[in-house]
């Protein structure tokens, strides 16, 4: 049996190409890229910007790997930005994207950029003949609708289809770039297309590798772990870890079989037991000890921008159930377990000094 975890010696050395090579996902994708032995170009706003880049250079330099590691300027919303990026290389993760929940026009700064950034890329994609695969990170934004039953099991099959400007623009964004990027494979010119797949993570989490993240997914355990909750919600997060979502995007690209649409999604966390994992290992952190009553939640919504009512009435107290067994059977995923993924995310705050 072939070991999923491994690369192909035909892989090996091979030019891939990484957008947002900085971002939070991508940085541990890169790592884990140049492990197992192939050559990486990462595209990023500003090679020169040190707070944003310098990890990739000390990541690579720990695995005697400078080498292999290329940064490029490249802007997502600028035609003709990937050309360059994407010369003579066989693989793709495309994993640039603005992350923004709320704006005063989603329509402008949410939903628009999300589509023509596709779109600047699959045309680069395009004009890239040497390109085997691509693998994009999407979410699980564009899977969950949350309009469903709370009996309904989620599954790759499944698509966020009553996301809607006013209420939740970033799933709508998530939605129509992947369906975007769908229809462009579908009607690739030319020769055949390459393969294609989505990567859908839960909320993700795992350390971090530089101070840059800290407005990325595990902004919800940093506040914890900083006393920031007055008392713990009844809120569930489907968690993954941070490295499990890179392995998949690694092993996506090194399976031939691999295509369409893959869900990340290790299991349900309350934010009770992120509390009860955490505080024995970390005694010292002002973390919450009561429970927060819904009524308490609905009337901070009043008052602090991360939360809203329609948020908590979709989620206070809910657990949806979510499918993973195509990521594990197809490409040979094993969880890391959740107290590691805990743990090992709030001590990065403390050696980043973000805590």
């Amino acid at each position: 049996m072939v070991d999923p975890n491994a690369t192909p010696e035909s892989h090996r050395d091979a030019l891939v190409c990484v957008t947002g090579a900085s971002g939070y996902i991508a940085s541990e994708t890169v790592r884990q890229l140049l492990e197992r032995g192939y050559r990486v170009r990462g595209t990023v706003r500003d090679p020169k910007d040190a707070a944003k880049t310098e990890h990739l250079r000390r990541m690579a330099s720990a695995l005697d790997a400078s080498d292999r590691l290329e940064l490029v300027a490249a802007n997502l919303m600028e035609a003709g930005a990937f050309d360059a990026a994407l010369a003579g290389a066989r693989f793709c993760c495309h994993m640039a994207a603005s992350v923004r929940l709320h704006a005063k026009d989603p329509q402008r700064e949410i939903v628009d950029p999300a589509v023509r950034g596709t779109h600047n890329v699959f045309d680069a994609l395009e004009r890239a003949p040497e390109i085997e695969a691509v693998v994009m990170t999407s979410s699980i934004a564009a899977v969950v609708d949350e309009q469903q039953p709370l009996t309904h099991t989620f599954t790759e099959g499944d698509w966020n289809d009553s996301a809607e400007i006013k209420r939740n623009p970033y799933p709508l964004a998530k939605v129509l770039s992947e369906r975007a990027a769908f229809e462009r494979v579908a009607h690739w010119q030319g020769e055949a297309a390459p393969r294609f797949v989505t990567i859908h993570p839960v909320l993700v989490l795992g350390p971090l590798t530089a101070k840059v993240h800290r407005r990325s997914s595990p902004a919800v355990l940093r506040d914890l772990v900083r006393g920031k909750f007055p008392g713990l919600p009844d809120l569930n997060f489907g968690v993954v870890d941070v490295r499990d979502v890179a392995r998949a995007h690694v092993n996506a690209l090194a399976n031939p079989k691999a295509e369409g649409r893959y869900i990340l999604h290790h299991r349900p966390v309350a934010m009770r037991e992120m509390v009860e994992t955490l505080r024995p290992k970390f005694p010292r952190a002002p973390l919450p000890k009561r429970r927060l009553p819904n009524f308490v939640m609905y009337a901070s919504a009043l008052f602090d921008p991360r939360v809203n009512f329609s948020f908590l009435r979709r989620n206070l107290g809910v657990v949806r159930k979510i499918d993973n067994r195509r990521v594990r059977e197809e490409l040979g995923l094993e969880f890391l377990p959740i107290e590691q993924t805990l743990a090992d995310t709030a001590q990065s705050f403390y050696d980043l000094g973000l805590a």
